[in-house]
């Protein structure tokens, strides 16, 4: 009798229990995504000039015309001068996350081929359009506890920064 009694008890523990909502799986997710992170936004950030230049010099090459990729000080320079006023309000954490997203865009570009198949404007206009890259970057500021709108996506990525002249 003292057993019935245990596992009911036990089944109705269990049966009480709250399921977990997606909102909570969503949040553990962008959690988790945080948390594994690197904090090194200024070399992510000049991995996204690099990936874009193996873009453009796949299509330079599929022209046969020369390509020369961006110095390294230039790439420090531009990157210092991104996280320092675009990204100034952001963590080291959540600024390296922005910047992969555009390197994961940069890289299967690269990787699928559009990069010999597009003209430059045309590569430029997809990074400033991409979905997943849209989408990465929300993930980052849901990750700050930060919300970020559509109108705003733009200013934080790579093509539209250097076009303003920042």
């Amino acid at each position: 009798m003292n057993y019935k009694i245990f596992f009911l008890g036990i089944v109705l523990l269990f049966s009480c229990a709250e399921s977990k909502k997606f909102e909570d799986s969503y949040k553990e997710t962008v959690l988790l995504q945080y948390l594994l992170t690197p904090n090194a936004p200024q070399e992510t950030c000049e991995s996204i000039i690099t990936n874009k230049d193996l873009c453009f010099k796949a299509y330079a090459d599929s022209l046969g015309a020369p390509f020369t990729a961006t110095t390294s000080s230039a790439k420090t320079l531009t990157c210092q001068g991104m996280i320092n006023t675009t990204y100034k309000n952001m963590s080291g954490i959540a600024q390296t996350c922005a910047f992969n997203c555009q390197v994961t865009d940069w890289k299967s570009k690269t990787n699928s081929g559009l990069c010999t198949q597009s003209t430059i404007p045309a590569l430029i206009e997809s990074s400033l359009t991409s979905s997943s890259a849209i989408s990465c970057l929300r993930s980052c500021f849901a990750s700050t506890n930060n919300q970020i709108s559509t109108d705003q996506i733009p200013l934080y990525l790579l093509f539209n920064i250097i076009q303003n002249g920042e």
